[in-house]
């Protein structure tokens, strides 16, 4: 069965994440809700972030969460305090500026 935790919404726009930076309680179970609202395949690619918190349901293979246009993915987890880099892998999206921090506190 799921696990009862807050969700919190990441939108994933043409060039950019909101809520930027995304903020999350260090050791409290959060459901990450990413939707992609672009009109293009992103996604939100954070490898520490993933790899240092416990994943309960969902996945980030390779910690990477890739949406397709209009799509949306949850993922529950128990983050790890700390600052992690996310950036959007697709071609020149960084440089448009599809990059942002997770600030776990």
């Amino acid at each position: 069965s799921p696990v009862a935790a807050p969700v919190q919404v990441v939108a994933l726009d043409s060039y950019g994440y909101r809520p930027s930076p995304v903020r999350l309680a260090a050791g409290r179970a959060v459901t990450l809700h990413f939707v992609n609202r672009a009109g293009s395949r992103h996604d939100f690619t954070a490898p520490d972030f993933f790899r240092m918190a416990r994943i309960l349901s969902g996945n980030a293979p390779g910690g990477k969460v890739e949406l397709a246009r209009d799509q949306s993915r949850s993922v529950t987890l128990v983050p790890t305090a700390g600052t992690y880099r996310v950036r959007c892998t697709r071609p020149f999206h960084k440089l448009l500026g599809m990059s942002a921090t997770i600030v776990v506190g």
